[in-house]
């Protein structure tokens, strides 16, 4: 007599729904892997809604980002994976600030799941004196061994083993400008426009960095040099609107 071959159907026979379901979730953890490991090592996208980088980045803009030019942090570890270039004076970087609180995990799931649902990130509000962001963007106008001078909204750097001080316009790599414009002291509480300084040395992984509406927005004149471990990320352009040519 020919044995009839038994076939292991009986589940997906009696609960089609289920496996329809167990399928969904399979792939959804496959689609959410894939999200976070492209946004924590290659890409990264924002939406800015802070005034502190006009005129080159406006409330509204989207822009993109990456880690991978200066090595992208490793989760849970105070490690980064090696990068192919250096920082340089006029970048525009993603940075975790000195005075941001560490985040905790519900507000982070929370914030990774509003990003991988809108595929975007916000980390800045409308107003620039609120101090409780977990991200910021500013421009690196100083480098390690770096001397820094502050005069009104211009920043001097004096480079590693030169003798004088320079505007950081002629150091940058790339050209911008800077917004130059008066808010009253009810709007900002901070005189930064007639703000200067004693010299500032930047030691071994202390860049200086700034934002480009200087009179109202709070950077490292205010909360001094940041550490190489607190910059995420390099901004690349504004990839939305389209039609932006500020940057």
């Amino acid at each position: 007599m020919k044995r009839q071959r038994f076939e292991y159907k009986f589940y997906r026979e009696r609960h089609p729904l289920l496996a329809k379901v167990r399928k969904g979730i399979k792939y959804l953890a496959l689609l959410l892997l894939g999200y976070t490991t492209i946004h924590t090592f290659f890409i990264q996208t924002y939406r800015i809604d802070s005034i502190a980088m006009m005129p080159a980045y406006h409330p509204g803009d989207r822009i993109l980002a990456s880690p991978l030019p200066i090595g992208a942090p490793v989760p849970f570890t105070h490690l980064r994976l090696p990068g192919f270039s250096q920082l340089r004076r006029g970048d525009v970087v993603v940075l975790t600030p000195p005075y941001a609180e560490e985040e905790s995990v519900l507000g982070g799931a929370i914030r990774w799941i509003a990003g991988f649902f809108s595929l975007q990130t916000t980390w800045e509000t409308k107003k620039p004196t609120d101090w409780v962001r977990s991200r910021v963007i500013k421009r690196v106008v100083g480098l390690p061994g770096d001397t820094i001078r502050i005069r009104n909204l211009e920043i001097l750097v004096k480079p590693k083993n030169t003798a004088d001080y320079v505007s950081e316009f002629s150091l940058a790599f790339s050209p911008y400008t800077i917004e130059k414009g008066r808010f009253s002291a009810e709007a900002f509480p901070e005189d930064l426009y007639r703000m200067e300084s004693e010299e500032i040395y930047l030691r071994e992984n202390e860049y200086f960095v700034v934002s480009d509406h200087r009179s109202v927005a709070l950077d490292s004149r205010v909360w001094g040099a940041v550490r190489w471990e607190q910059i995420r990320s390099k901004v690349l352009f504004v990839y939305w609107p389209l039609s932006s040519d500020r940057n």
